[in-house]
């Protein structure tokens, strides 16, 4: 159960405007990327990897047959791995950065019956590039009117680290995402361009969709997010008493950047009730839920419009997203409260033992 507050003093208001993202066009994105190559996957270093970011040109080519992409290459350990960049309204110079990662891991380490097996990564992977093709759609079909460049960037080789064991051997978290950051300059012109936030979405969707307090994320950021999402009627997802913990994750490398960066991530250690699927077999397309990558993309499509829909200076949200406030994990609050009434009740025994020898003296 979630123990600690999430400070919120958010008084914005989402503005009115109609919401086109589908949940059921971003569930056959999450299929298709599984039904890819069903013997390793998208794991780094397969055909099936190199189909998926085929895939993902392909989906941004039917929105825009001249749209703007970069294949960033790079190597881990030999093999080779490669993001995959798409941005669109690049006349303007401020950027908003949307990413997932889409590798999907190479053993199933959490799996105790398959542990050697590739897992499918539909959530852990799958959703989260799903999501970017469907905002990618929608957001497009209102560029004219958003006063923002948007960076679509999926990620390669971030899931092969060690939990149980490792994905791949020697191979570290967030692989691509460090690279990426590392040659960013690359990527934009410095001298004129600059970026408003990174927003990550990673396990987007599950079933039970319940987003944590991810302390990494910039807090400003990640609580206008969770704001958006309730206003829209989201409230499981976004809960107002979340999970709060630190991740790992991709977008870390952002905010050592200094990009102000979300990361929007359920609860998926201790083998939770809530998504017991994370590195094992089962996490396929029967426990993906449409309405989950709907709240998902809503929200997004929903904070873009409120950020940066032309002609629109009444929404007062939490921008330039400086402000960053970390809270303490849930599972180390509730070792503090169960450890202080301990330290009173002894410190109380300890005194009246101290009054008690005093008094037969």
């Amino acid at each position: 159960m979630p123990i600690f507050l999430l400070w919120n003093d958010n008084e914005f208001t989402n503005i009115d405007i109609d919401l086109h993202f589908d949940g059921d066009t971003a569930y056959s994105y999450v299929a298709y990327q599984i039904n890819i190559n069903t013997t390793h996957y998208r794991t780094p270093g397969t055909q099936g990897r190199e189909d998926c970011a085929q895939y993902f040109i392909t989906k941004f080519q039917q929105i825009d047959p001249a749209i703007n992409y970069t294949l960033h290459n790079f190597t881990i350990h030999s093999v080779e791995c490669q993001n995959v960049l798409f941005k669109i309204n690049e006349n303007f110079s401020n950027i908003v950065i949307l990413g997932a990662h889409y590798d999907s891991r190479a053993k199933a380490t959490k799996d105790s019956l398959n542990p050697d097996l590739p897992v499918p990564g539909a959530n852990d992977g799958a959703s989260g590039s799903a999501v970017l093709i469907e905002l990618a759609e929608v957001l497009y079909g209102r560029k004219e009117e958003l006063s923002v460049q948007i960076w679509f960037l999926f990620f390669d080789a971030e899931d092969q680290g060690s939990d149980n064991g490792p994905g791949i051997l020697y191979w570290d978290w967030c692989e691509g995402s460090s690279q990426f950051v590392q040659d960013i300059e690359n990527f934009y012109n410095s001298t004129y361009e600059t970026f408003d936030a990174m927003i990550l979405l990673d396990m987007v969707g599950g079933n039970n969709l319940q987003f944590i307090s991810e302390q990494h994320s910039t807090s400003s950021l990640l609580d206008e997010l969770f704001e958006t999402g309730r206003q829209l009627g989201f409230t499981s997802s976004f809960p107002s008493v979340p999970i709060v913990n630190k991740i790992f994750d991709d977008h870390v490398a952002f905010v050592n950047y200094g990009i102000p960066s979300a990361d929007l991530i359920i609860k998926f250690w201790n083998a939770p009730i809530e998504w017991p699927y994370h590195h094992t077999i089962e996490d396929d397309l029967s426990h993906i839920s449409n309405h989950s990558l709907e709240i998902t993309g809503q929200t997004v499509e929903q904070f873009i419009y409120n950020n940066y829909y032309e002609n629109n200076s009444q929404f007062q949200g939490n921008f330039p997203w400086s402000d960053d406030f970390n809270l303490l994990d849930s599972e180390l609050f509730l070792f503090i409260i169960i450890l202080i009434p301990i330290v009173v009740i002894a410190a109380v025994v300890l005194y009246l033992r101290s009054r008690s020898k005093k008094a037969k003296v």
